[in-house]
């Protein structure tokens, strides 16, 4: 069984006395070595946890956050790919196997590919997945490894029981010749670029992703930080300019938190060697205070 954080000076006000009885249960993938640009996002989830004293438990509508969380630290290195993909597989499942929801803090986006194949493994029913980002990752090869970052959402929907109807990408505005080929072969895969956020609000798209999720009995929500404009998270390997602002990433959190069963969620590619200030490592943490608060608010 993967063990838990006991000791840690870091979110000491939410870690839950009962871990067995916490409603999140986190773990740390510090690992970068499928980026396609700049690296660094292996320092993530402790450069998250670091920060987190200084940050006040409560959400921004004043909600004191209660004690709610199981850190169950990090995936240790493994230099051997295949063997660690599958470690973080198998420990990823532990955690959604115990917790209503399973909170995973990479690392780059490929990272997701061992944490999805979990979930695909550990739920029943049919299983819906929501990727907050400004690239699809729909490239079945890239850069000579389908493991790539590039690939996430493509191995996502080729091995596991995900349907592209079930798949939906929110922020998109950077791609490749294959994933425009791959949306136009797979017509009921949701894809709202940042430009229609713009245009038509983000209340509008988390309606139609809720619609489109609603046969679901399970949802993945993955949130790589480049889906925000470089604006509000420039420390981020492959940022893309024109995207939404934090504002808007959390209205969509809400609305989707509320209306669909999430039960596992990462945040992804923040690389605090690139960032400024903490300004990226920042919004991560608040996204994942705002997520606890909606936990609270649901199950409480």
């Amino acid at each position: 069984m993967t063990k838990l954080v006991e000791h840690r000076d870091t979110w000491s006000g939410l870690l839950h006395k009962k871990p067995d009885e916490a409603t999140v249960g986190i773990l740390g993938i510090p690992f970068d070595n499928a980026v396609s640009w700049r690296s660094g996002t292996r320092h993530a989830p402790a450069r998250l946890r670091s920060i987190t004293p200084h940050l006040a438990f409560f959400t921004e509508e004043g909600t004191e956050i209660k004690p709610c969380i199981a850190d169950y630290g990090d995936v240790e290195s493994d230099l051997e790919w295949t063997r660690y993909f599958k470690t973080v597989q198998t420990k990823a499942a532990e955690v959604m196997n115990q917790h209503k929801l399973a909170f995973f803090i990479g690392g780059d986006h490929s990272v997701g590919i061992p944490l999805f194949k979990a979930f695909s493994e550990c739920k029943q029913g049919k299983i819906g997945y929501i990727q907050f980002d400004s690239h699809p990752d729909l490239i079945d090869e890239f850069e000579g490894h389908k493991w790539s970052h590039a690939c996430t959402a493509r191995r996502h929907v080729e091995d596991t029981r995900l349907e592209p109807a079930n798949l939906a990408f929110v922020g998109l505005r950077s791609y490749l010749s294959e994933e425009i080929n791959y949306f136009n072969e797979n017509p009921k895969v949701g894809r709202f670029s940042a430009r229609h956020v713009y245009k038509h609000g983000i209340e509008s798209v988390a309606h139609a992703l809720i619609e489109q999720m609603k046969d679901c009995d399970t949802v993945y929500f993955s949130l790589d930080i480049d889906g925000l404009d470089p604006a509000y998270a420039p420390g981020t390997g492959t940022p893309e300019a024109g995207g939404l602002s934090t504002r808007e990433c959390l209205e969509l959190l809400h609305l989707l938190f509320e209306n669909l069963p999430i039960q596992a969620m990462d945040l992804v590619e923040i690389s605090p060697p690139l960032d400024h200030e903490d300004v990226t490592a920042l919004a991560g943490l608040k996204i994942i205070y705002e997520v606890m608060g909606m936990m609270q608010e649901k199950f409480d």
